[in-house]
């Protein structure tokens, strides 16, 4: 009988607040008091997107696709994509989602659910931007390419080929700004990228028609100016800002001119440029923000035009004084022109370094978000001087008004543990130790660590209390009912004469729940009892009972220990050394039992088996080593990682063990058998540690990439040669779509890089497998339609002929050939369809224009008036792909059936069109009609009195 095993597959994601993507502020939702509320900050958890509520901290959605990491379809070799970058539009409540594979997802965030998916880049993208409508979405991504998307037909329009570096800024730009009608779609598109270079291409004609060199070196930003839509900002390497100025109105090639450059404070680069414009009294403060890759956000003011005039006149005032004439003040005043529009206004300092910003919509107050590296998420507010044009930057500082930092931590998580009951999380990183409920996943307790960097903890019997070992050598007891610290020993573990400490490297519990056992780099082990001592209150006569540590013994070794471990039954004590050797000695007596030789590097953990037959020793070899305890003979050494394994847990009762590496990989293993049962693929870096439940249906992994990670066996079940299977479909997969990338576009060497326009294309799985289902959808329904036109034909002549039995597909779905080849291509996304038609060869090709004639014919034509569109864009592709074949065809058959389909189209065609005209003059005639009913203006009744009286007639005469 084939043996099989449990699936282990995620249950929970949570730990991460923000990650790589950009941070965007949402206004208050309708559940939230709009005048109390801070407001909605959008961000992305890795593969997650999270709407997090500012004021309270809370998760008000959680937005997540794809398959489930760990479940029998999910991949194993590569861990989900992660959000690069987000947009949000607010008009139409969507949210755009780059991704690290080059896909972009649009979502509904009322539904929170995944609207329309796009492929079509080939690494991550890094710009993404809507356009005023929210019909249209241009992303940017690293391998230098620019596509503009289509939200209505849920197509790429193009894609644009001209930068040589990622993409560091996308804007929309139009001529002519009517924000009465918003549906008017903007001309021009501005890019930079760390080229160095800035286009302006023009989206009608797709051709770029300006480029000039913004820095040297790489172009790291961009922004313009929303309001004015005049000025475009970019910055460069360490502290350059250049300020460009925009004028679409201009002849081509002096659209873009340069007006000069200004440095900042900060040494380090920008990332990003916001602009933003609040509201002093009756006047307007306009400002723009630039985050450095430091813990840095300068504000600039940029002065009016007022002030600029009056600045030129008292400066030419002064430069009279001095005794120049009027060329040299000229050129002065030209040379200080940026000097006199940009003036700093303050800057605002984090913590950590920034990540990402966003400024909210309020227009009466400077409020900012701020995204931290640390995973944190901050909110600022500048207050506004009631004379801003006098402030200097020194006056004015930020308050953080609120701080998103409970549910994860600022640093990576060194240490966890399960209690007894697998109801409490415990994990510990530098400073801080968080007690985490494993139903709910929220945060229950939160210490902060006065010993540092927490290296190792471990539950004690009950659940109620918790070890942390540290790196200084400390060691503390904490009391969860209590919330308080019981008991700290400072320098447990100490090098010679006591003058430096020694990091705890490991601790571990003895079965009975009495010794403590620690292990530090001091060589050293030493034992641990627990006493309960009666303690005087201070200042009073009241006696209370406290738990203390009570070192018992030590065990003195020739090297470093890594990693110590009480066998289940509490016979043996395991301890790995710096020597690369594992070391066995009785719990009882401290003898030497066994000298477990053979890993090449150090070994980082061991775990023993609950029947205490098994030890299993994981290394920086990348190596595991299953042993027997009985006589210490190695069962098997797996090579089981690209990377050091850090982690080895057997599972519950049996020789099953879990398996993590720095490579991102959490592997489950059949310790009796020696094989991988599972490869769990889901972390994006170094997986750091886990942990498993007594009864190992739940466990907890960590990573540098801040999440934690909770996998639960399920009732599914895992056979191992399936998954070989499904391991090596995956491969071949991989194989295959990197040799059609490959074949896609061969460039010779000496070829030029020039600015094009192309279509947008990129072939996936799911495109190869549509282009499959047509060609199969094809074959069926040619079949039928032949076998339908033999057997007419046969009638026709007056011979007996059997009626033609369908196909059983046909039978089953209720259809003739033609429908269920409608039916087929109507599935396939809009997206996917030019991918899907290029995979037909050319015989297939044909088969489908038969199919459209029989679409487009007077019978079908009114049933398919629906999907005219899509029928269209079908053959527009056929005919434009295979042209040359084609021409070179030259069969008058195929000629006539293009010509027949022609005019069934057009004839349609151009009584939609009619119909489409009378509806559109109807719609105005309505909308009109509703405006005269429903829209009022509103007069001032003094004015119109005033306005009144000045036209009336001064003096009347009665006449008799």
């Amino acid at each position: 009988m084939v043996k099989s095993y449990d699936r282990y597959d995620q249950e929970k994601s949570f730990g991460v607040i923000t990650s790589q993507s950009n941070i965007v502020w949402l206004p208050p939702s309708d559940v939230q008091s709009s005048s109390t509320s801070a407001g909605r900050a959008l961000t992305s958890a890795l593969e997650e997107i999270l709407i997090w509520d500012i004021k309270t901290g809370e998760i008000l959605s959680r937005l997540r696709d794809g398959l489930t990491p760990g479940a029998s379809n999910a991949p194993t070799s590569s861990p989900p994509s992660v959000v690069t970058t987000l947009a949000f539009h607010e008009m139409t409540n969507i949210v755009a989602a780059g991704y690290g594979d080059g896909s972009v997802k649009v979502w509904d965030v009322s539904s929170a659910s995944v609207v329309i998916s796009f492929t079509g880049h080939k690494s991550a993208i890094t710009q993404l931007k809507f356009d005023r409508s929210g019909t249209r979405l241009v992303s940017g991504a690293s391998d230098s390419t620019i596509i503009l998307w289509d939200l209505v037909g849920e197509t790429g329009l193009f894609k644009l080929k001209g930068h040589k570096g990622p993409i560091s800024g996308i804007e929309f730009l139009s001529e002519v700004y009517d924000n009465d009608n918003v549906d008017d779609l903007e001309d021009y598109l501005l890019s930079s990228s760390r080229d160095g270079l800035i286009k302006l291409w023009e989206l009608k004609s797709q051709q770029c028609i300006e480029t000039h060199l913004a820095h040297s070196n790489e172009c790291w930003s961009m922004a313009v100016d929303p309001k004015r839509r005049d000025m475009v900002i970019t910055s460069g390497n360490k502290d350059q800002v250049k300020v460009w100025h925009l004028d679409l109105g201009e002849e081509d090639g002096s659209k873009i001119t340069e007006r000069g450059s200004f440095t900042k404070t900060s040494k380090n680069r920008s990332n990003e440029i916001v602009f933003k414009r609040a509201k002093v009294g009756s006047s307007y403060l306009d400002l723009f923000a630039v985050q450095n890759s430091d813990r840095t956000v300068e504000l600039f003011r940029i002065r009016s035009e007022d002030e600029i005039k009056r600045g030129i006149t008292k400066r030419t005032k002064r430069l009279k004084e001095k005794g120049l004439d009027d060329d040299e003040i000229l050129q002065s005043i030209q040379e200080s022109e940026i000097s006199m529009l940009i003036t700093p206004f303050t800057t605002l300092r984090t913590m950590a370094k920034i990540k990402s910003i966003s400024f909210t919509n309020t227009s009466k107050q400077l409020n900012l978000l701020i995204s931290l590296t640390n995973n944190s998420i901050e909110y600022h507010n500048v207050p506004i001087p009631e004379n801003p044009k006098k402030a200097t930057p020194g006056e004015l500082y930020s308050v953080k008004k609120h701080s998103l930092d409970m549910a994860g931590h600022r640093f990576d998580i060194r240490a966890m543990d399960v209690s007894d009951d697998s109801k409490l999380l415990a994990t510990a990183s530098n400073g801080e130790l968080k007690i985490w409920n494993l139903r709910t996943y929220n945060v229950i307790r939160t210490f902060t660590l006065e010993g540092g960097y927490a290296l190792c903890c471990k539950f004690l019997p009950g659940g109620s209390l918790i070890v942390v070992g540290f790196k200084n050598g400390d060691l503390e007891l904490y009391d969860l009912a209590t919330s308080s610290l019981v008991d700290r020993v400072e320098r447990a573990h100490s090098l010679a004469n006591d003058d430096e400490s020694a990091a705890i490297w490991s601790l571990d519990v003895s079965p009975d729940g009495k010794t403590l056992v620690t292990g530090g780099n001091d060589k050293c082990v030493k034992f641990w009892n627990f006493k309960v001592e009666q303690e005087v209150v201070p200042g009073t006569d009241a006696v209370i009972s406290q738990l203390r540590f009570k070192h018992t013994q030590t065990l003195d070794l020739n090297e470093d220990v890594l990693c110590v471990k009480i066998s289940p039954d509490g016979k043996y004590l395991a301890v790995s050394l710096l020597n690369n050797n594992v070391q066995v000695v009785f719990f009882d007596s401290m003898k030497l039992f066994l000298t477990l030789y053979g890993h090449k590097l150090p070994v980082l953990s061991i775990d023993i088996s609950s029947d205490s037959k098994l030890i299993i020793t994981s290394s920086a070899d990348k190596n595991v080593k299953i042993w027997g305890l009985d006589f210490g003979d190695c069962h098997k050494s797996i090579f089981a990682h690209q990377d050091s394994v850090m982690n080895v847990k057997f599972i519950g009762d049996s020789h099953n063990f879990f398996s993590s590496g720095k490579d991102g990989l959490i592997k489950y293993w059949d310790g009796d058998k020696f094989e991988c049962i599972q490869k769990l693929a889901a972390h994006q870096s170094e997986v750091w540690c886990m942990a498993i439940s007594s009864d190992g249906l739940v466990m907890v992994s960590t990573s540098h990439d801040h999440s934690i990670r909770v996998w639960s066996a399920t009732d599914d079940q895992v056979f191992l040669e399936e998954e070989r299977e499904k391991e090596m479909d995956e491969l071949y997969e991989n194989t295959l779509l990197n040799q059609v990338a490959e074949e896609e576009r061969p460039r010779d060497d000496d070829e030029e890089e020039v600015d094009e326009a192309t279509k947008v294309s990129r072939q996936t799985m799911e495109t190869l497998k549509a282009g499959e289902k047509l060609m199969e959808a094809l074959d069926i329904g040619i079949e039928d339609i032949e076998a339908v036109k033999e057997y007419e034909s046969l009638v026709k002549q007056g011979k007996s002929a059997v009626k033609p039995t369908p196909n059983a597909i046909l039978l089953a779905f209720n259809m003739t050939g033609w429908e269920y080849v409608l039916s087929v291509l109507i599935k396939i996304r809009p997206s996917q369809i030019d991918d899907a038609l290029l995979v037909l060869p050319f015989s297939y090709s044909l088969k489908l224009l038969q199919l459209i004639e029989i679409w487009t014919n007077k019978q079908n034509i009114n049933t398919n008036i629906v999907n005219l569109s899509l029928i269209c864009k079908v053959l527009f592709f056929i005919i434009s792909s295979n042209a040359n074949e084609f021409i070179n065809q030259k069969d008058p058959a195929i000629k006539n059936q293009l010509i027949k389909v022609k005019q069934q189209l057009r004839d349609q065609l151009s009584g939609t069109c009619r119909q489409l005209g009378v509806n559109t003059e109807a719609l105005k005639f309505v909308k009109q009609q509703w405006k005269l009913t429903h829209e009022t203006e509103f007069i001032d009744e003094r004015q119109q009195r005033e306005y009144e009286d000045k036209k009336a007639i001064k003096r009347t005469y009665t006449t008799i």
